[in-house]
Protein backbone atom coordinates (compact mmCIF):
# COMPACT_ATOMS: atom_id res chain seq x y z
CA UNK A 1 0.00 0.00 0.00
CA UNK A 2 1.70 3.56 -0.98
CA UNK A 3 0.79 7.02 0.45
CA UNK A 4 1.85 9.78 -1.59
CA UNK A 5 1.63 13.69 0.48
CA UNK A 6 2.84 16.37 -1.41
CA UNK A 7 4.09 18.44 1.59
CA UNK A 8 5.73 21.54 -0.05
CA UNK A 9 6.63 23.06 -3.82
CA UNK A 10 9.20 20.31 -4.23
CA UNK A 11 9.16 18.34 -0.74
CA UNK A 12 6.83 14.88 -1.36
CA UNK A 13 6.68 12.07 1.17
CA UNK A 14 5.58 8.49 0.07
CA UNK A 15 4.63 5.86 3.29
CA UNK A 16 5.02 2.53 1.93
CA UNK A 17 2.90 -0.25 3.79
CA UNK A 18 2.28 -3.99 3.27
CA UNK A 19 -0.78 -5.31 3.59
CA UNK A 20 -1.96 -5.96 7.11
CA UNK A 21 -3.61 -9.12 7.82
CA UNK A 22 -6.43 -7.71 9.63
CA UNK A 23 -6.54 -3.99 11.18
CA UNK A 24 -6.15 -3.78 15.36
CA UNK A 25 -10.26 -3.40 15.95
CA UNK A 26 -10.91 -6.51 14.25
CA UNK A 27 -8.51 -8.68 15.95
CA UNK A 28 -10.11 -7.89 19.25
CA UNK A 29 -13.37 -8.52 18.26
CA UNK A 30 -11.93 -12.01 17.00
CA UNK A 31 -10.34 -12.19 19.81
CA UNK A 32 -13.10 -11.52 22.07
CA UNK A 33 -15.61 -13.92 19.33
CA UNK A 34 -13.33 -17.25 19.97
CA UNK A 35 -12.88 -16.13 23.68
CA UNK A 36 -16.82 -16.57 24.49
CA UNK A 37 -16.98 -19.32 22.47
CA UNK A 38 -14.35 -21.28 24.43
CA UNK A 39 -16.25 -20.20 27.45
CA UNK A 40 -19.42 -21.53 26.32
CA UNK A 41 -17.66 -24.69 26.19
CA UNK A 42 -16.49 -24.42 29.02
CA UNK A 43 -19.46 -24.10 30.60
CA UNK A 44 -21.34 -27.04 29.06
CA UNK A 45 -18.60 -29.45 30.03
CA UNK A 46 -18.69 -27.94 33.46
CA UNK A 47 -22.21 -28.99 33.62
CA UNK A 48 -21.15 -32.65 32.35
CA UNK A 49 -18.45 -32.41 35.05
CA UNK A 50 -15.58 -32.80 32.89
CA UNK A 51 -13.50 -30.19 34.58
CA UNK A 52 -10.21 -31.89 33.08
CA UNK A 53 -10.86 -30.20 29.63
CA UNK A 54 -11.13 -26.41 30.97
CA UNK A 55 -7.41 -25.49 31.72
CA UNK A 56 -6.70 -26.65 28.25
CA UNK A 57 -9.21 -24.21 26.66
CA UNK A 58 -7.54 -21.46 28.60
CA UNK A 59 -4.41 -22.18 27.50
CA UNK A 60 -5.23 -22.01 23.81
CA UNK A 61 -6.80 -18.56 24.51
CA UNK A 62 -3.86 -17.39 25.94
CA UNK A 63 -1.60 -18.62 22.82
CA UNK A 64 -4.13 -17.08 20.40
CA UNK A 65 -4.27 -13.83 22.05
CA UNK A 66 -0.20 -13.83 21.76
CA UNK A 67 -0.34 -14.79 18.09
CA UNK A 68 -2.59 -12.04 17.39
CA UNK A 69 -0.71 -9.58 18.93
CA UNK A 70 2.11 -10.85 17.39
CA UNK A 71 0.35 -10.11 13.86
CA UNK A 72 -0.80 -7.06 15.17
CA UNK A 73 3.00 -5.89 16.02
CA UNK A 74 4.38 -6.79 12.32
CA UNK A 75 1.89 -5.29 10.55
CA UNK A 76 2.89 -1.46 12.19
CA UNK A 77 6.05 -1.64 9.78
CA UNK A 78 6.08 0.92 7.45
CA UNK A 79 8.53 2.56 5.43
CA UNK A 80 8.99 6.11 4.49
CA UNK A 81 10.42 7.95 1.72
CA UNK A 82 10.84 11.65 1.93
CA UNK A 83 11.74 13.68 -1.21
CA UNK A 84 13.16 17.23 -0.88
CA UNK A 85 14.92 19.86 -3.02
CA UNK A 86 18.33 18.73 -1.83
CA UNK A 87 17.90 15.46 -0.22
CA UNK A 88 16.16 12.47 0.13
CA UNK A 89 15.40 10.56 3.55
CA UNK A 90 14.77 6.81 4.22
CA UNK A 91 13.32 5.73 6.93
CA UNK A 92 12.29 2.34 8.10
CA UNK A 93 10.15 2.33 11.25
CA UNK A 94 9.19 -0.82 12.85
CA UNK A 95 6.77 -0.13 15.78
CA UNK A 96 8.89 2.57 17.81
CA UNK A 97 12.63 1.79 16.12
CA UNK A 98 13.29 4.07 13.33
CA UNK A 99 16.84 3.73 11.27
CA UNK A 100 16.92 6.33 8.94
CA UNK A 101 19.43 6.91 6.08
CA UNK A 102 20.18 10.44 4.12
CA UNK A 103 20.97 10.86 0.78
CA UNK A 104 21.87 13.87 -1.11
CA UNK A 105 19.85 14.44 -3.97
CA UNK A 106 22.33 15.16 -6.77
CA UNK A 107 24.15 11.96 -5.68
CA UNK A 108 21.58 9.77 -5.78
CA UNK A 109 19.41 7.46 -7.81
CA UNK A 110 16.56 4.87 -7.81
CA UNK A 111 16.71 2.21 -9.81
CA UNK A 112 14.95 -0.28 -10.68
CA UNK A 113 15.82 -4.21 -11.57
CA UNK A 114 12.88 -6.31 -12.76
CA UNK A 115 11.68 -9.08 -11.91
CA UNK A 116 12.77 -12.55 -13.37
CA UNK A 117 11.55 -16.34 -13.05
CA UNK A 118 13.82 -16.67 -9.67
CA UNK A 119 13.40 -13.05 -8.23
CA UNK A 120 11.19 -10.27 -7.95
CA UNK A 121 12.10 -6.81 -8.79
CA UNK A 122 13.81 -4.46 -6.49
CA UNK A 123 13.42 -0.64 -6.09
CA UNK A 124 17.29 0.26 -4.33
CA UNK A 125 18.63 3.29 -3.70
CA UNK A 126 22.02 3.82 -4.79
CA UNK A 127 24.85 6.42 -3.88
CA UNK A 128 28.55 5.70 -4.71
CA UNK A 129 28.71 2.65 -4.91
CA UNK A 130 26.31 1.53 -2.02
CA UNK A 131 22.66 0.35 -2.48
CA UNK A 132 19.72 0.44 -0.09
CA UNK A 133 16.78 -1.25 -1.18
CA UNK A 134 13.08 -0.15 -0.12
CA UNK A 135 9.61 -1.41 -0.80
CA UNK A 136 10.31 -5.26 0.14
CA UNK A 137 7.58 -6.14 1.80
CA UNK A 138 4.45 -4.99 -1.22
CA UNK A 139 3.56 -6.71 -3.91
CA UNK A 140 4.87 -6.71 -7.62
CA UNK A 141 1.95 -4.09 -8.90
CA UNK A 142 2.67 -1.56 -6.17
CA UNK A 143 6.53 -1.83 -6.83
CA UNK A 144 6.18 -0.69 -10.68
CA UNK A 145 3.62 2.56 -9.23
CA UNK A 146 5.89 3.28 -6.46
CA UNK A 147 8.76 3.54 -9.11
CA UNK A 148 7.02 5.29 -11.48
CA UNK A 149 5.78 7.91 -8.99
CA UNK A 150 9.26 8.07 -7.51
CA UNK A 151 10.94 8.65 -11.03
CA UNK A 152 8.62 12.12 -10.81
CA UNK A 153 10.40 14.14 -8.15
Amino acid sequence: MIEHKQLGKEEHEVIIRPNPAMPWRLIKKVYLAFAGFILIVALILSSFNIYLAIPFYGVEVLFLGYALYITALKSSYFERVTVDKYEIKVEFVNGKKVNQFDFVREWSSFLFTPSTETQPSEISISKSGKKLRIAQRINEMDRKALYNLLKTF
